[in-house]
């Protein structure tokens, strides 16, 4: 394995290293880029490295000083100044290199006039001097037919952009690259190539993601909307939920498009879900545990996964493409359903049907005689839970919530967030930079009668959430700040008049329920006093 160490130089860049480490480090083993703490001595000498311009070789010569100086092993490392940077051929340079002696260079400086996202930029050359570290005999090379390649030598600004957007490595240099090399002639391992290769689609954009969702019952809708933004700049070949989020994922796998997904939802009466008659409720929660008994759920899934896959059986878990839900149960706790692991034989729309179990409304079904409920009971968000599975998995997360109103929530809601959110708050705040924070109030889980105008509100939210995190990411071709402010300012209007018009209906109720109470009080009062 090989351990590359990023220092800040002349300026503390140490947070831009630290997430761009972190990004590549999280989906491959064989590289791991470590910051050097600025709070150490080699971190205090290089901030006080301070130069107006950066010479390539006064930076080696600097650096191989402190390794004689404060001694330690360090033999592959990348130095970041924030300064324009030269060289004895070169007045100015993006980054340079003298491979054979585990030393780089990279400015900062203006970096955004070669690409918006500055964490790209910084991964693009944690890539690019791996490849030379890994084989320092790979030489850069100018040949304009090869101009899409790591190694082609930039000078101009399109040439940086091409290269990382494509991500490739010509057939000249990948073959150079798997050479022997040096005196021990080693030849580079099959996981460090693939580490490599791993690296190049992250910062290229194309290295497939997990999409996880959290439960919400019908708040899922607004995952549709997100969806409809984000599937223009990522693609997932993991689908991970749990209760509604378990919906989603099953159709994303079945391979409902995002507008597919937000049409069904659309045009689903959830109300209908709701199957048993008035008087037999009561029976029902007495000896079935469950007001409904779900199966007008479960047949409405098993016919939309029918529609995409078309077979004489029924639909099972490993016939999708990646998803992974969850469901809970007394005992053993989690209960994974998982395309390609546990339960993947298991009947999807049951395993849908377990996972959206919502304690006291609909029965809950039973896997190896145990009674199976609501997969949000213990991981309404399950991305801890998933990437303790899958660690390492690049992801994006759809979440439902908003900030914590410390004292002004009601003791029913406070014992209501307690039961179903535990700490995915902090998992939240943990990962946020990969997470699209979906905030759908006033619809709440269990609003089965949605109108018109509420599922407009939840699909435009989820869309202006969505391109809110987007315009964050800097993406070249990402939402204008114009398109993201259109975005917003629509979901708000519509929140305010699904407010508006739900207050209407809570004051036309009060109203009503006043006056049944004073009529009760005046037939009570004649009946008795009379």
């Amino acid at each position: 394995m090989y351990t590359i160490y990023l220092i800040s130089v002349g300026a503390d860049s140490s947070y831009l290293l630290e997430s761009s480490a972190k990004q590549l480090n999280g989906i491959q083993s064989e590289f791991r880029f470590s910051v050097v703490p600025i709070s150490s001595d080699l971190g205090k000498n290089a901030l006080a490295f301070q130069r107006e311009r950066y010479l390539t070789t006064a930076v080696y010569d600097w650096f191989v000083t402190m390794r004689r100086t404060l001694g330690g092993r360090r033999d592959h490392v990348i130095c970041f100044v924030n300064r324009p940077l030269s060289s004895p051929k070169l007045s100015n340079l993006f980054g340079s290199h003298r491979a054979e002696d585990g030393l780089a260079v990279v400015t900062l400086n203006d970096s955004e006039q070669y690409i918006r996202a500055e964490e790209r930029f910084c991964t693009y050359f944690l890539v690019r001097y791996a490849m030379s570290f890994l084989n320092p005999s790979v030489r850069s090379h100018d040949d304009p037919g090869r101009n899409g390649c790591y190694f082609n030598r930039k000078i101009y600004k399109p040439e940086i952009r091409l290269s990382l957007e494509s991500g490739r490595v010509c057939d000249e240099c990948k073959t150079a690259l798997e050479q022997p090399y040096g005196a021990s002639q080693r030849k580079p391992s099959a996981e460090e190539l693939d580490s490599l290769a791993a690296m190049r689609k992250e910062v290229s954009g194309e290295l497939p993601r997990a999409i996880v969702m959290k439960g919400g019952g019908v708040k899922g809708l607004a995952f549709a909307g997100a969806l409809l933004e984000l599937e223009k700049y990522y693609w997932f070949d993991q689908h991970v939920g749990a209760s509604a989020g378990a919906i989603a994922a099953v159709l994303l796998a079945a391979k409902y498009t995002p507008s597919e997904l937000c049409e069904e939802l659309r045009k689903t009466r959830f109300s209908d879900f709701k199957d048993a008659r008035f008087w037999t409720i009561p029976f029902n929660l007495l000896f079935r545990h469950g007001m409904y008994p779900g199966e007008r759920f479960r047949l409405w899934i098993a016919e939309l996964l029918r529609r995409k896959l078309p077979k004489l059986s029924e639909v099972t878990m490993a016939d999708l493409e990646g998803v992974v839900i969850y469901a809970t149960r007394r005992g053993p706790g989690t209960l994974t359903f998982d395309s390609v692991d546990q339960r993947r034989d298991t009947v999807a729309s049951f395993a849908t049907r377990c996972s959206m179990s919502i304690p006291v409304l609909f029965t809950p079904e039973k896997v190896d005689g145990r009674r199976v409920y609501d997969g949000g009971l213990r991981n309404n968000f399950p991305l801890k839970m998933f990437l303790d599975s899958y660690p390492g998995k690049p992801y994006v997360g759809l979440y439902l919530g908003w900030p914590d109103s410390t004292n002004r929530s009601s003791m029913v809601k406070d014992f209501f967030e307690i039961f179903l959110d535990g700490e995915e708050r902090q998992v939240v705040d943990a990962n946020r930079a990969s997470i699209v924070v979906i905030d759908p109030r006033p619809v709440t889980t269990v609003d089965f009668d949605l109108t018109v105008q509420e599922q407009d509100f939840l699909v435009a939210e989820g869309r202006a959430c969505a391109l809110e995190f987007l315009a964050e990411r800097n993406f070249e071709d990402g939402p204008t700040l114009e398109i993201v402010a259109q975005a917003r300012t629509h979901a708000n209007e519509l929140r305010k008049q699904v407010s508006r018009r739900r207050r209407k209906k809570q004051w036309l109720l009060r109203i009503i329920f006043v006056f049944v109470y004073a009529l009760l009080c005046v037939v009570f009062y004649f009946q008795f006093y009379r």
